[in-house]
């Protein structure tokens, strides 16, 4: 006999091949809750330190969109940051982390 596996939300299926991304997504948030995993690892989210209004660590990034005065946007896999603020600029830059310093005044999340 195969085994058969439930999906969620009752859903069950012989193998994963039949399973919306979406639902892909749900089953790696499931197994990162369970297993006690930092979601920004497992589910390559990105990960955003700030302290005060005048430094943003931002990890796991993909790539900078814009960067002009006052304004820079960074891509992520779940979207875009749009960081605005006063005398803006890039601190330091890795292939895992970008460090913004200035005066932020906000963070808006771009879809």
């Amino acid at each position: 006999m195969q085994k058969i596996e439930k999906i969620s939300k009752g859903k069950h299926t012989k193998n994963n091949k039949n399973v919306k991304p979406e639902s892909k997504i749900k089953i790696k948030e499931k197994f990162t809750e369970l297993l006690e995993l930092p979601k920004e690892i497992v589910l390559d989210m990105p990960k955003l330190t700030m302290l005060g209004n005048g430094d943003l660590i931002i990890e796991n990034y993909k790539g900078i969109a814009e960067y002009v005065e006052d304004v820079l946007r960074v891509n992520t896999t779940s979207g875009t940051i749009k960081v605005k603020g006063t005398n803006v600029y890039i601190k330091e830059i890795t292939s895992e982390s970008i460090m913004i310093y200035g005066n932020i005044l906000s963070l808006e999340f771009l879809k």
